[in-house]
């Protein structure tokens, strides 16, 4: 009685998991939804800042989704896609721009001020301390008197 109930209960999940898979692989996204959706992370919203169309849901943005989806289906390269939008947005629809030009100020100018930074810490870090000066025999005489007083109460229980 007890293997049967075992063997039911096997049978359930095992019917539970094919039925999920069966799921995921029916509501999965294909190839070419992937690669759309991938594209559209690489191209900026030009409604919205520093947005990809693929997050935007400005008109513009969504007619932009529409057109990728369009080539991909057409079989255009990825290459092909984004050089159709740079070539009527310009760079600026890239959310990587290449690092050229100008764009090549935005690439090189976080590392030149990180290096300036550390340059900053490290001249300030050499610097020598100012050296102390000798005590004069007055100021050597009330040391030594203060550290004689204290040092016959620190003895005491």
């Amino acid at each position: 009685m007890r293997s049967r109930a075992v063997n039911l209960g096997i049978v359930i999940i095992a019917m539970a998991l094919l039925a999920v898979t069966a799921v995921g692989l029916l509501i999965g996204r294909s190839g070419e939804t992937d690669r759309a959706y991938e594209l559209q992370q690489r191209l900026r919203c030009p409604v919205c800042t520093s947005v990809s169309i693929a997050e935007s849901q400005s008109d513009t943005a969504v007619a932009m989704r529409r057109v990728v989806e369009e080539q991909v289906a057409a079989g255009r390269s990825d290459k092909q896609i984004i050089e159709y939008f740079r070539a009527r947005y310009g760079d600026w629809v890239l959310i990587d721009p290449p690092a050229r030009g100008r764009t090549l100020l935005v690439w090189l100018l976080p590392a030149v001020v990180a290096l300036a930074g550390l340059a900053a810490v490290l001249a300030h870090a050499r610097r020598a301390p100012p050296p102390a000066g000798d005590l004069s025999p007055a100021d050597r005489a009330r040391v030594d008197a203060a550290l004689a007083r204290a040092r016959p109460a620190e003895e005491e229980p």
